[in-house]
């Protein structure tokens, strides 16, 4: 028999050609250049088991990842996994253990919030999910992943109906109109600086919300709900009709430019040096846009507005509006246990 002796994976294997008195010795290598052919072809797609973390995270992982990823989300979520899985990098994939992982998560417990600890399992699960799906690990480690007890929470923090008087009496007009979109349009800050003049209706009773700044530059809303137009209240509408009386009247100027009036506002400017300081002054320099946010779902469900209603408002599922943002007042609270308590007892 004609047989070809060869090695794969470090193994030493063998495939039979045929019969040596039905085959010449040159159809015999002919049928071992093909057959070779196949199996080094094979071995050059085939993943190696043996690739390094950090390889496989800059050559496979990171790379399709980024065909998906907003640019926002390729922004943060890529420095957080670039910077937080470091100490993985040397460990060859196919040897991390679930162990191992849960003992990082446990050690960044104590280092993070439980935000970013939960952020860095998410991350962990699809590095790995990819890396089973493609071949490069026969298990995946992060299955039974869970975010330490010890992780703590953040606390969140609403403003109250009088410290928003408060707040939006400290500000000038133009962060005052900013702090009103907030707090009762209820957009988001990178919605807000990313209008045009034609996002803006006559009278400043709706904006079209069809594109949002996030570090200078324009690009598509968080999510598809989030394509939208608002409805802005009487209040709000107001002063946005006073500030637009001072907006350029080209369709495409900015509601809120920078000093060069052809680039719209950072967020970080518009924060630190127009509304911080003022804030600082009455102590509500802690009411930064996050908690405009959550005051503006908090708010709308103290006042009993329909929470779909609110959702859709603010461009996100019902069920992010009342897990994530809503956050119920004490004496809310405190009512609604005395109406449990008379259900069943006779006030």
């Amino acid at each position: 028999m004609w047989v070809v002796l060869y090695r794969e994976g470090g193994a030493r294997k063998y495939n039979t050609l045929g019969l040596f008195s039905k085959m010449s010795k040159s159809e015999a290598q002919k049928k071992q250049a093909e057959f070779m052919g196949e199996i080094n072809a094979k071995a050059a797609t085939t993943p190696d088991p043996a690739i390094m973390f950090g390889d496989y995270l800059d050559n496979v992982a990171l790379p399709f990842m980024r065909t998906k990823w907003k640019r926002s989300t390729a922004i943060t979520t890529e420095n957080r996994i670039t910077h937080h899985l470091e100490e993985f990098r040397e460990t060859r994939l196919a040897a991390i253990t679930l162990k191992a992982l849960q003992a990082f998560l446990g050690r960044k417990a104590g280092e993070l919030s439980r935000s970013m600890v939960a952020h860095l399992r998410w991350d962990l699960r699809a590095v790995f999910k990819l890396a089973l799906a493609e071949g490069y690990i026969e298990r995946d480690p992060t299955a039974a992943l869970f975010t330490p007890r010890e992780a703590e929470t953040e606390p969140t923090r609403v403003m109250t109906g009088k410290e928003v008087e408060q707040y939006i009496g400290a500000l000038e007009l133009r962060e005052r109109v900013i702090a009103h979109l907030a707090i009762f349009v209820g957009m988001r800050p990178g919605e807000i600086l990313g209008l045009q003049r034609q996002h803006v209706i006559e009278d400043c009773r709706a904006v079209t919300i069809a594109q949002r700044l996030y570090r200078g530059d324009i690009d598509t809303p968080k999510t598809r709900s989030s394509r939208r137009t608002v409805a802005i209240p009487t209040k709000t509408a107001s002063l946005m009709l006073e500030w637009m009386g001072l907006v350029g009247g080209e369709a495409d100027a900015w509601v809120f430019s920078s000093e060069n009036a052809a680039k719209p506002m950072w967020r970080d400017n518009v924060w630190y040096r127009g509304m911080k300081p003022k804030l600082k002054l009455i102590g509500l320099d802690w009411a930064n846009f996050q908690v405009l946010r959550r005051t503006h779902a908090s708010l709308g469900h103290e006042a009993g507005i329909d929470p779909k209603v609110a959702a859709d408002q603010r461009g996100h599922g019902i069920g992010v509006a009342l897990d994530v943002y809503t956050k119920a007042s004490l004496n809310r609270r405190a009512e609604a246990a005395e109406e449990l308590e008379n259900s069943v007892f006779a006030p």
